[in-house]
């Protein structure tokens, strides 16, 4: 009879030490902050000869995470795509206070919708690195991210998955106050407070 108490007292903690690490894997994951605040700015610039397009790539991180080994590259077909100018160098690494990274292509009308630009780097994943990227259409603007899979089993696969939703939050949503849809603050506090004041001056 003890030997079964000890032996569930013993698988009790066993599967108490399982949650546990299931939880901080789940808060890591949560916490993990993936693309969020990478920004990649595609413009169309005025172009210089007929029939080719000059576009200008730019990315920026917002926010407190630093990433490191940045890397902007093009593809098409899944092959690297060999642009009119060289590809920016590499950054060691990246933050909010660093200069953005900018790069000016000239690529032909016919090829811009199937050229990718690919902008990757490393984040830490517990005690190892791994890589993470964002790719984004050169005409459709449509935006991808690369998701590892969650299985532990198939660490190694990994997918692009569509991003429909900003890499940072808008600045206009609802509760950011005087920022919302950019009006100044409505009756309820500025006009409020100023006709409070004007009633106790006329009084005085």
């Amino acid at each position: 009879m003890a030997a079964i108490i000890v032996l569930d007292v013993f698988l009790g903690i066993i599967a108490l030490a399982g949650l546990i690490i299931v939880w901080n894997q789940l808060r890591a994951q949560l916490h993990k902050p993936g693309a969020t605040g990478v920004v990649i700015t595609i413009d169309r610039l005025t172009p210089r000869r007929k029939g080719i397009a000059r576009v200008e790539v730019t990315l920026r991180m917002v926010g407190p995470a630093v990433r490191y080994e940045v890397a902007l590259d093009l593809e098409a077909d899944g092959n690297r795509f060999e642009a009119s100018t060289p590809k920016p160098a590499t950054r060691p690494s990246m933050g909010c206070d660093d200069e953005e990274v900018s790069w000016s292509v000239e690529i032909a009308e016919n090829d811009l919708g199937g050229v990718w630009v690919i902008a990757s780097w490393i984040d830490p994943h517990h005690a190892r690195l791994r890589m993470a990227a964002l790719a984004a259409n050169l005409h459709t603007l449509e935006t991808y991210e690369w998701k590892w899979a969650a299985d532990w089993r198939l660490s190694a696969a990994g997918h692009w998955r569509r991003r429909r939703t900003p890499t940072t939050p808008p600045r206009t949503v609802p509760g950011m106050g005087p920022l919302e849809l950019g009006r100044a603050p409505g009756r309820g506090l500025a006009q409020v407070a100023a006709e409070a004041v004007t009633e106790t001056s006329e009084e005085r």
